[in-house]
């Protein structure tokens, strides 16, 4: 289990013992295929219609033999089965040109590269392989004896492809690509390292359905089924070496005693690799410092395979030079992003000093420099540790404003769980420690897009949304339309809008798409779109008629139109009518609530030392009014709507907490332990004030004032009702910070309600839960589902649920009764959870 390679694979995974892989025993004739390797370039020198197909074969030979009058044939076919090409090699001229000295400079010439391709041929106007057009061709190769009998076959996939890199951006076939990438852990929770196919296959759909188009294999060469599968499918790929050294910095990349260790591993993946048209690039490995045993492996891959790009994040440069010329891009980790984006408020250049942000560079100032040409990527980004992704659209905003940004892999695709069974029974999803391993890291292995299971969370759709292959952008009331596809064109597709009047559908239809050529934008003039904006505009006016208002008014509607890119039909990966890229756009920005209100109708009125009670029709409040000002009781229709617990002493509870995060808990981030130090989760609440009054109109105002008491400072609340006769009551509530406190990361108020009322339903940003810095892929709408639908189920417990841009929620029971909260001047956040934070 343990050796010294360990030391050279202290990766963030599962250390398990073991053979994870199948085993392959292989009988062979006495002269055989031992390997070949295959290659693709055009034809013509930045020419991209035809290309050559070059097989470099070799042989093993036994028992003296020589290969006379064996023949190596080599049948190249399209996906239909046709006949393309035929290419024939005598192998006893092979061997001669393998072994005889005097022909030895041909392919070992002592200056310059070895040549390439004993067999080769051109194929004129081929279909080339990109991830987006991943078209295979079969190669057929098989050995014939001296008298014509096949001895061996060997069937191999070829897609046409070239990788270059120019002008600071990286080429496939031509076209400058950028990287909308994850990186991959092999991980199944009940197989451990073992991965079915099964698995891979739903691995690569969901990517493809996510718009990932590229994956990192951290930190080591998979299963080789998985390049088949991409080769199939089409996902570019960063094939990299198992080095990781991690702690040990860059000892053992400067120590000459590991060199053969560093070769043998980069050797051993890009010759068991190389023939996968899907890897676009080499890794050297990952978080071993720099060295010159990485200079050794860069040095090789470029002359074993001068067709793909060498990688790896480690190779920088130190004191303002340039990374090491071994490397052919610009690789960083976590990278920050514009500092307003961060920190607003701060001057840009400051927010280094901040600790969050010391020690992380901005991706963009690289790109930005001139003393270098190499594209630049983030090869880890986005850590997705918990309910994280924020800031993720702001990420892309960067990379697409600058071509030489090649874009960057997601850290990372699932989260690393073991499912264990307990003592009763039931099974859950482990992590470090839960097995009594220890020394361990908790669950610093659960960062995935995807729960172990595969089941999707928030930020897979988050990702889906920004890493859209269609950009839609509505300007002067035309639709502009971009192509971020790198190979075809918009035939594929089909566009698709929708108009709903306050989450409600109420028309659609279809816009015809242009065949926009990769990387380009066209406007369309759409006058459905005027005539649609027109139609749902001022006229489109709801009466609402107050119980408590005197007088009607008209409100207008909330009106969206929402434009959809979808597949016109199936696809490897998906089904027809598959959504690819969508935008909502505003027609009409709809009313919120008033709150000019004007009672109509009597209220009763109940007070003595200990409390206040408000009575109306069928409903009553009430505050007790010597200990903290808390709302005691909410009865509507014979029934108690509010809860009680321990947590929340008040009612309605001043809430400048949330639930740490993963990532608020990380490495490197001090925000849970802050808040934690200045008891932000268990304030002591005192009563300031407590006073009445009853409006000219009967309407009763309630106005409190409390305080939350932290380690070093408090923040002072002001709330005041007014309650109206109907059941209504308008709530106004200022906070004051004062003394020393953290970062906030909260600020409002929180009810407990009964149980019964566990149907959620909102206006605003949804179905998943969304936040400030998450909520591109969350559609402006009504939604519905129950409140335990609501919680996301990390495996660590932390914050998530939240909705943003919140013009209604209602809470009811199964007779549709219940609470209705509307917002008046600005829309809110909020959350509807059967947990509390400090659950």
């Amino acid at each position: 289990r343990y050796s010294d390679g360990s030391y050279l694979e202290d990766q963030d995974f599962w250390r398990f013992g073991g053979i994870h892989r199948s085993i392959h025993l292989i009988h062979t004739p006495d002269i055989h295929i031992r390997d070949y390797a295959v290659r693709t370039l055009p034809a013509s020198v930045g020419d991209y219609k035809d290309f050559i197909l070059q097989i470099d074969p070799q042989f093993s030979v036994y028992r003296g033999m020589t290969g006379k009058g064996y023949i190596l044939q080599g049948v190249l076919k399209d996906a239909s089965g046709k006949e393309v090409a035929t290419l024939k090699g005598d192998v006893e001229d092979i061997l001669d040109l393998e072994h005889k000295a005097s022909r030895m400079n041909e392919w070992y010439p002592q200056r310059g590269p070895r040549k390439m391709g004993r067999l080769s041929a051109i194929i004129k106007s081929p279909e080339r392989w990109t991830a987006e057009t991943p078209y295979l061709y079969k190669l057929h190769l098989t050995l014939q004896n001296g008298e014509g009998k096949v001895v061996e076959q060997i069937e191999q996939a070829v897609g046409f492809r070239s990788v270059k890199i120019k002008k600071g951006q990286l080429l496939v076939n031509g076209n400058p690509v950028r990287f909308r990438g994850v990186n991959r852990h092999e991980h199944d929770p009940r197989t451990a390292r073992v991965m079915s196919e099964e698995r891979m296959l739903q691995d690569i759909l969901l990517m493809k359905q996510a718009n990932i188009n590229a994956v990192r294999t951290s930190h080591y060469p998979n299963v080789s089924r998985w390049y088949e599968l991409c080769d199939s499918l089409g996902l570019y790929v960063m094939d990299e070496a198992d080095i990781e050294e991690h702690g040990l910095r860059g000892t053992l990349a400067s120590t000459p005693d590991w060199h053969a260790a560093f070769m043998d591993r980069a050797v051993r993946m890009a010759e068991r690799d190389k023939n996968y048209p899907c890897i676009v690039m080499w890794s050297m490995g990952n978080e071993s410092g720099y060295g010159p045993n990485f200079a050794a492996i860069s040095a090789w891959l470029h002359d074993f395979d001068p067709t793909r790009p060498v990688h790896y994040e480690g190779a920088q440069g130190v004191d303002g030079n340039p990374d090491p010329k071994t490397v052919d891009v610009i690789s960083r980790f976590y990278t920050r992003v514009k500092q307003e984006y961060l920190n607003p408020g701060i001057a840009e250049g400051e927010d280094k000093e901040r600790a969050e942000n010391a020690r992380w560079e901005r991706l963009l100032e690289i790109a930005e420099c001139t003393n270098d040409d190499r594209p630049v990527m983030t090869s880890e980004y986005a850590h997705s540790m918990g309910n994280a992704l924020g800031n993720f659209k702001e990420y892309w905003d960067e990379i697409y404003s600058n071509p030489r940004m090649l874009g960057g892999f997601i850290w990372d695709w699932v989260d690393q769980g073991i499912y264990k069974t307990l003592p009763d029974g039931r099974t859950m999803v482990a992590y470090g420690g839960d097995f009594g391993d220890k020394p361990n890291l908790k669950a610093f292995c659960f960062n995935g897009l995807l729960m172990s299971d595969r089941k999707t969370t928030p930020k897979y759709w988050e990702v889906k949304k920004v890493y859209e292959p269609v950009e839609l952008k509505m300007e002067n009331e035309k639709l502009k339309v971009t192509n971020r596809n790198h190979h075809i064109d918009l035939s594929s597709y089909r566009c698709l809008w929708t108009v709903s009047i306050d989450g409600k559908q109420k028309e659609q239809g279809e816009f015809t798409l242009p065949e926009i050529a990769p990387g380009e934008s066209e406007t369309i003039d759409l006058p459905a779109f005027r005539s649609l904006k027109g139609a749902y505009s001022l006229s489109n006016k709801n009466e609402k008629v107050s119980k408590s208002n005197k007088k009607t008014e008209k409100t207008l509607s909330d009106c969206q139109l929402k434009v959809s890119i979808v597949l016109k039909s199936d696809a490897l990966w998906a089904k027809a009518g598959h959504e690819v890229a969508w935008e909502q756009f505003c027609l009409q920005k709809g009313d919120l609530a008033s709150a000019d209100l004007i009672n109509k109708g009597a209220l009763q009125v109940k007070e003595d030392d200990n409390s206040l009670l408000i009575s109306g029709r069928g409903f009553s409040v009430q505050w007790e009014k010597k200990v903290n000002g808390s709302m005691t009781s909410l009865i509507y229709k014979d029934k108690e709507m509010l809860a009680y617990l321990n947590d929340f002493p008040v009612q309605p509870v001043t809430q400048v907490f949330r639930a740490p995060t993963d990532n608020d808990k990380s490495f490197g981030n001090w925000l849970a332990k802050d808040w934690n130090l200045h008891g932000m989760d268990h304030p002591q609440i005192n009563l300031e004030s407590f006073h009445h009054e009853e409006r000219a109109d009967g309407a009763v105002i309630v106005q409190i004032q409390t305080s939350n008491l932290y380690k070093e400072g408090k923040v002072v609340t002001t709330s005041v009702y007014t309650v109206f006769s109907d059941g209504t009551i308008d709530l106004k509530t200022t906070f004051l910070p004062q003394g020393v406190l953290p970062e906030i990361p909260r600020l409002g108020i929180a009810f407990c309600l009964a149980p019964a009322y566990d149907t959620f339903t909102w206006y605003g940003r949804g179905p998943q839960d969304n936040y400030p810095d998450r909520k591109t892929s969350a559609m402006i709408g009504l939604w519905k589902g129950s409140v335990a639908d609501q919680y996301v189920h990390y495996p660590r417990p932390q914050d998530s649920g939240n909705k943003e841009e919140v013009h209604y929620l209602t809470l009811t029971d199964k007779q549709n009764k219940g609470i209705r909260v509307d917002a008046v001047e600005n829309a809110f956040s909020a959350s509807a959870l059967h947990y509390t934070v400090q659950d």
